[in-house]
């Protein structure tokens, strides 16, 4: 369906045309040009391919217009954008040599935050930057602005900016910048601007395991886009991000394989697609299709190689294929990864919980527990999210210790924030024997009724996990109990007078017949099962 605007725009250039009044259109198109690059990017530049090229080409507003329009929906992946803020920059220059002409000022700042945008699509986030501190910059003494530009700047500014500093992980300035953006929107940005703040506004609230929030941005957004293109556009991608993200943490799959096409489509091109291969990536972790999330993931990764910097996104990936290399039992290569990975602020990325999983499963429980001491330092500064996970783990590393008290004072505080938020997913860190044990010892203290439900499900889910599959043979149980002493391979080797791989051939089979994947639940599956010392 064509925008009503347009349509009218449309009639009103017919009529200019027929009169040959070339100034009239051009006229005509300014006051709505942002806007409708932003909604219908396609047909408004069929729109000013009607006119002359010497009508437009020196006209700063519409060559920005035409720059942005590549953001639309439909719209071709590129370098066509920069290149016509680049010559709006070059109109401006050309009109006004020494920058005196403070009534061309609103021009600027919309060729200055329209190449911003148009450099942060692409990875630019160092440029972008450059542009905003730019347009900020003609806010300054001896200049009076008029209002309506002031303010305009500083809601453009803020939104810009603010989307900048998401990407590179500041939560809590991406959070003021947007907020402050968002409560000038009504009047100073456009429908496309509005919606794109209101998906980075949802993704915070995701940061923060605010699901009602991410909820309301959300619907907000969609309402904002209805019948228009805007929910297929970059503009919506932020938003598509979010909802994703939301249905993964609560374990609706169904609901996030069905909003994945839309996100994807919405995140091409644009500086969202990166993230959404990630997040795409995340839904096949959470189903267990490993090889096809890495294949996600390695297409984030190409699309992250351009970036400067790279920022949170890459990080997020790369934190995303070490968890799952430790699920593949592949330690090396996740270590690799994870030993060059800094925590960003608050934790949003916190590459220690995945460091305090991979010695976990390797039966290192002070290593793990050493693994999350920043974290707990934190305390509620912590990023809600992935406090969650540190609890859990915390729980878990305790209740092999069998210092039980911490243990079930770390479930309670995880479980209590799930049922709060209805999140799902830090569960999955956690394997079936130890997450089992946990339940079981949650269920016999006194618990909400939502927590109830949560452990109930959890049970259900874990029941059987301590049937031994086959019985161990008599070496087996010998290796068995120098894991249960701590024993390295080495050690195990030495004690029994085998050879190292002997060793892993024993412990290949003794796992299999537990039914466990990793030494800590060996050894919890052992004691509950009454095996070894």
């Amino acid at each position: 369906m064509s925008h009503p605007l347009l349509d009218e725009l449309r009639r009103g250039i017919d009529e200019a045309l027929a009169t040959h009044d070339v100034d009239a259109a051009v006229a005509a198109i300014r006051p709505h040009a942002r806007a409708m690059a932003a909604e219908e990017g396609a047909e408004f530049r069929q729109l000013i391919a009607r006119l002359p090229d010497e009508a437009w080409h020196d006209d700063a507003i519409i060559a920005s217009a035409m720059g942005a329009s590549y953001r639309a929906a439909g719209s071709p992946q590129g370098s066509s954008a920069i290149g016509y803020f680049h010559a709006a920059e070059n109109a401006l220059a050309g009109a006004d040599p020494t920058g005196s002409d403070h009534s061309r000022d609103p021009e600027r700042v919309a060729v200055l935050l329209g190449r911003a945008a148009a450099l942060r699509a692409v990875g630019r986030l160092d440029a972008a930057s450059g542009y905003v501190d730019e347009a900020y910059a003609l806010d300054r003494a001896g200049v009076v602005l008029p209002v309506a530009v002031r303010v305009e700047l500083g809601a453009r500014g803020a939104l810009e900016r603010g989307m900048i500093e998401l990407h590179r992980g500041s939560i809590d300035a991406a959070t003021r910048l947007l907020s402050h953006a968002h409560g000038l929107a009504a009047h100073n940005l456009t429908r496309a601007e509005q919606i794109e703040c209101l998906g980075g506004l949802a993704l915070l609230d995701y940061v923060q395991s605010d699901f009602e929030n991410v909820t309301r941005h959300i619907a907000e957004a969609r309402a904002l886009a209805t019948d228009t293109t805007l929910w297929e556009s970059g503009y919506a991608a932020a938003a598509l991000v979010a909802a994703v993200l939301m249905a993964i943490d609560r374990h609706d799959l169904v609901q996030a394989a069905e909003l994945e096409p839309e996100m994807l489509a919405a995140a091409r091109p644009g500086d969202l697609e990166p993230f959404a291969y990630a997040v795409a990536g995340y839904r096949r972790l959470a189903e267990r299709r490993f090889p096809e999330a890495l294949d996600f993931l390695q297409r984030s990764r190409q699309g992250f190689r351009t970036w400067v910097p790279r920022g949170l996104g890459s990080a997020i990936e790369e934190v995303m294929r070490a968890g799952i290399l430790v699920h593949l039992n592949q330690s090396d290569e996740a270590w690799a990864i994870l030993r060059k990975l800094e925590p960003f602020e608050h934790h949003v990325v916190c590459p220690a919980r995945v460091i305090g999983q991979l010695r976990f499963s390797h039966g290192d429980l002070k290593g793990a527990a050493e693994a999350l001491v920043d974290c707990e330092k934190l305390g509620d500064d912590h990023s809600p999210r992935t406090l969650i996970e540190v609890r859990l783990l915390r729980a878990a590393i305790e209740f092999e210790r069998g210092d039980f008290a911490i243990s079930d004072s770390m479930m309670d505080c995880a479980l209590a924030t799930m049922a709060r938020t209805g999140t799902r997913a830090p569960l999955r860190t956690i394997q079936p024997g130890t997450l089992g044990g946990l339940t079981a010892r949650a269920l016999s203290r006194p618990q909400s009724a939502e927590v109830s439900r949560i452990l109930g499900r959890i049970a259900q889910a874990t029941q059987g996990v301590d049937r031994l599959v086959e019985p161990l043979s008599h070496r087996e149980l010998l290796v068995l109990a120098e894991v249960q002493k701590g024993s390295t391979v080495g050690g195990i080797a030495a004690a029994l007078y085998i050879s190292p791989n002997t060793v892993k051939t024993h412990l290949r089979r003794l796992y299999r017949k537990l039914g466990v994947t990793t030494r800590s639940d060996a050894i919890r599956k052992a004691t509950s099962l009454g095996l070894g010392r």
